[in-house]
């Protein structure tokens, strides 16, 4: 480890089992890309288009979860005698609303609906009244799916320029760009896998939790960089995957502790909270869990990877013989070049050959400095 001793701290290796973290992320986005695949998505109104119903009680008759779990289980089994065209959404607000979104066509055909729907509804519940109706074209669902598709692509690049302009000024900015597009990536795909699989309706809401989500790890995942880059000026001489592994335990407290305050706000809006907003509060804490495994265990260590690789690929490289420049006093160096202790010059450096080899052309590579002189004692 370079001259310094290790703390007990650092005996907890995560750099070192990259590829382990690395394979259990791949295999959950498979997961993820699995369930996109086979069960698809299940598109709400506000992308498919049809019609939304509101209706709504005198007085309240759900005051409590399980109530509101009674209504609409009472209110589907009167639906479903009707024999809609497709199975309807129903959720219940403030206890006296009840909300029914059903996929249609156009807008005669919700018309018609709205009047069977209100007919059955006045049989079980005579005080029930109609409130309001709402119809959601195609062309403006398709259009909501382009823009929905278009924000969250742009925002992910937008994010990953970002990070890559933030670190150009350390000579690695592509680097930390693609180590954050990979985490983002993962968060984006494994939530909406998850999305799949439980069979979740997507609207609008669900888009505003996936950019939730992606703001959220990138903030986590820029702090970690932020130390590296510090820990990579004041502790001079560690080894690269030395500092990577420290700050990411350096890091690790804040991150799990703040992830676990979030996550207990949406477990407690899961357990009390009502219908309408369980999914989206189940669609961020998965996002939450997924985000904060991507910044601690892909988002670095990837950086980490990517940077052995530029190492091996300019090494295979041919390089052209230049010969020694002579350091200049004062000379600015990257910042993120580490200087190490130098070692003892070769047999060929003894002898005063006049070549040395090229530059590898790395950028996070560590640098040696020249040793410190020895001062001469004046003879008296």
């Amino acid at each position: 480890m370079q001259g310094t001793p290790i703390t007990p701290t650092e005996r907890i290796d995560l750099v070192g089992k990259t590829r382990l973290w690395l394979g259990i992320a791949l295999a959950v986005m498979v997961v993820g890309f699995l369930g996109l695949a086979v069960r698809g998505l299940n598109l709400g109104i506000d992308f498919t288009g049809g019609a939304l119903y509101q209706f709504r009680f005198p007085q309240k008759v759900a005051t409590t979860t399980r109530e509101e779990v009674r209504l609409a289980g009472e209110v589907r089994t009167i639906l479903r005698r009707l024999r809609l065209p497709s199975a309807p959404v129903i959720q219940v607000a403030e206890g006296d609303t009840l909300l029914i979104r059903l996929k249609l066509q156009n807008e005669r055909e919700s018309e018609r609906w709205r009047k069977v729907i209100a007919q059955a509804l006045k049989k079980r519940y005579p005080n029930i009244e109609e409130a309001t109706t709402e119809f959601i074209g195609s062309t403006v669902g398709g259009e909501l799916t382009t823009a929905a598709i278009w924000g969250t692509v742009l925002g992910l690049l937008g994010i990953s320029a970002w990070i890559w302009l933030r670190y150009q000024i350390l000579g690695a900015g592509w680097l930390f760009a693609l180590g954050a597009l990979f985490a983002l990536a993962h968060d984006v795909l494994v939530l909406i896998g998850f999305v799949a699989w439980a069979h979740i309706e997507v609207n609008s809401a669900f888009i505003a939790a996936l950019l939730t989500v992606a703001g959220y790890s990138v903030q986590d995942t820029v702090i970690i960089y932020d130390r590296i880059r510090e820990n990579l000026r004041v502790r001079r001489g560690w080894a690269l995957e030395r500092i990577v592994n420290f700050s990411l335990l350096e890091t690790m407290p804040r991150s799990i502790n703040t992830s676990l305050t979030t996550a207990l706000s949406l477990i407690a809006i899961l357990l009390v909270g009502g219908v309408a907003v369980k999914p989206l509060a189940l669609s961020l804490l998965f996002g939450i869990v997924s985000g904060t495994y991507s910044s601690i265990f892909i988002a670095a260590p990837l950086v980490l990877v990517l940077q052995k690789w530029w190492e091996k690929r300019q090494a295979s490289r041919p390089q052209p013989v230049k010969a020694v420049r002579p350091t200049v006093a004062g000379e600015r160096r990257p910042i993120l070049q580490v200087p190490t202790e130098r070692t003892a010059p070769s047999a060929q450096e003894s002898e005063g050959s006049e070549e040395a080899k090229a530059p590898t052309g790395t950028i996070l590579r560590p640098t040696p400095t020249a040793p410190p002189r020895r001062r001469r004692k004046r003879r008296r």
